[in-house]
């Protein structure tokens, strides 16, 4: 299928620990590449960290994120978008929280 069509399948978010994140996102196959920016924002809306892929082939993408800073607690969110020419194709959203850590677990 042209680039220009090309939409997000799939997109699965898992926080590893404070500071990685593993992001896996399925793409429609196309017959040019695309690119795909990955974008994770706090609670407080502030960028904790980015990943932009130039004229990926990869249609099946697993990549850990890290992030700036230690995770704090509450809703983070993910934003994926695909690009061709410069221009947006597709884009997801996917709201992740972090595990507990071990300190602010309660004995």
């Amino acid at each position: 299928m042209p680039a220009a069509q090309a939409r997000i399948e799939g997109l699965g978010v898992n926080a590893i620990d404070r500071r990685r994140v593993d992001v896996a996102v399925d793409l429609t196959p196309c017959l040019e590449p695309v690119d795909v920016d990955m974008v994770i924002v706090g609670p407080q809306d502030d960028e904790l960290s980015c990943l932009r892929l130039v004229q990926s082939r990869d249609w099946t993408l697993d990549k850990v994120m890290h992030l700036r800073q230690d995770a704090q607690s509450g809703e983070h969110t993910l934003h994926v978008g695909i690009f061709y020419k410069e221009g947006l194709v597709d884009r997801a959203v996917r709201r992740f929280t972090f595990p507990q850590s071990e300190s602010q677990v309660a004995p």
